[in-house]
């Protein structure tokens, strides 16, 4: 089965449809298609250290009723990143030095080439879970550098049907 979700931002004009890579990361596209589907906004910015990517990082306040990410594993998994590249990451409770005493659930929207995931307390893996439709990368690109340039942004994800 084919499954997309759809990532907006208004004020930039993002609007990406994303195919979820079932075969390659099942249980984390499970993950990103369950919070597709409880819709709402989530609060996003454009990373500092992985460079081209907005990062949305979900508190575990915020995770879908019945969502249990605490057995999550990495699927289809790299420190590397490609353009178009739907990454997410689930980080337990103080799981990093310095982390905040919460866990969240980040989804990482890949725009540009060049992306690492070398953060402060060191090298770091993603699953890859999903990629931009290549005919909506182009805008996808322009809309990501437009929230680059401006700072915060709120994010909706919805299943896209």
């Amino acid at each position: 089965m084919t499954r997309h979700i759809r990532i907006g931002e208004s004020t930039s004009g993002l609007n990406v449809r994303v195919l979820l890579l079932d075969e390659l990361a099942p249980r984390s596209c499970d993950a990103l298609w369950q919070f597709a589907g409880a819709g709402g906004m989530h609060q996003a910015i454009h990373a500092m250290w992985t460079g081209p990517e907005i990062s949305c990082p979900i508190p575990a306040a915020n995770f879908p009723a019945l969502l249990d990410l605490s057995a999550l594993p990495l699927e289809n998994a790299t420190s590397y990143p490609d353009e178009g590249d739907i990454a997410v990451v689930y980080a337990p409770p103080n799981a990093w030095k310095g982390q905040p005493p919460l866990g969240f659930f980040d989804i990482g929207i890949f725009y540009g080439r060049g992306a690492r995931m070398l953060m402060p307390m060191g090298w770091i893996q993603v699953s890859i879970c999903g990629r931009m439709v290549a005919a909506d990368l182009a805008a996808a690109r322009t809309a990501c550098e437009s929230i680059r340039r401006r700072g915060a942004c709120a994010l909706s994800l919805s299943q896209d049907t």
